[in-house]
């Protein structure tokens, strides 16, 4: 069977109800499939990766579509073979119903291939998902509707992962960055009231609100914080050298 075309824009995206319900009944059934898209293979004579060359559709999209016939594991049994020359599907989680206008129409059943041998195999990112027709959507005998299972074949891909960011590494820098005084600033430490005082500015802030300041020695900063109030609220007095004033002594009259 050739490959078939799609003109451009159309893809190929069926829903599980329309594989079940459309697809697989009428290839079950012998009925007339109005675009045969999807190949009959045996995907357990198949490696997965060999699988997208034998899609009749082309696409990008990763994932393709197959009839597979259902080879019995055991002629009296009712287990599948699933296993390939390089290793085997594994079925995982629990079976899904297919539902077509408010009833049962058939199953879903996911696999992922493992390489090797079981049960020591290695998982790969190869996953197929297996649909089958309820017996009551055949037209024929029972035995018909373990005939044939519709597949989905389709690759995982990794989802990219984003570069790790050391935040705390990034907080340090920036607070180290805004934190760090220049050069021309002056940072002082009360020990008495455990305060502290960064004076990062040129002019004093009792200078710019127009306080009377003397002398530089009046107003020199000192860790001592006494001295610094002082320093900071100048005396009434003055700025004598005693910050008491001097009076003259009482006249005393003996008699």
């Amino acid at each position: 069977m050739a490959p078939v075309s799609l003109p451009p824009g159309f893809r190929f995206h069926p829903t599980d109800e329309e594989l079940v319900a459309y697809y697989l009944k009428r290839k079950i059934n012998a009925q007339k499939i109005e675009l045969e898209i999807i190949p009959e293979v045996d995907l357990y004579k198949c490696e997965p990766w060999d699988l997208p060359g034998k899609s009749l559709l082309p696409s990008k999209d990763m994932e393709w579509y197959f009839f597979s016939p259902r080879d019995r594991k055991y002629p009296n049994g009712s287990r599948t073979n699933r296993a390939t020359k390089s290793g085997y599907w594994k079925a995982t989680g629990k079976d899904r119903k297919v539902n077509s206008q408010m009833r049962s129409v058939g199953m879903k059943k996911t696999l992922v291939y493992y390489r090797g041998r079981a049960p020591h195999g290695s998982r790969t990112d190869w996953v197929m998902h297996e649909y089958r027709l309820d017996e009551r959507e055949c037209d024929s005998p029972a035995a018909l509707q373990d005939a044939y299972a519709l597949c989905r074949v389709f690759k995982k891909t990794a989802p990219p992962t984003a570069p790790k960011i050391n935040y705390a590494s990034s907080a340090m820098n920036h607070h180290l960055q805004v934190g760090e005084p220049s050069s021309g600033s002056m940072e002082l430490y009360s020990d008495a009231a455990g305060a502290y005082v960064d004076t990062s500015c040129s002019q004093a802030p009792w200078a710019a609100a127009g306080t009377n300041t003397t002398t530089s020695s009046s107003m020199q900063l000192q860790q001592d914080p006494f001295t610094f109030q002082t320093a900071a609220f100048p005396s009434p007095y003055g700025s004598s050298s005693s910050s008491i004033p001097n009076y003259p002594p009482s006249k005393v009259t003996l008699n």
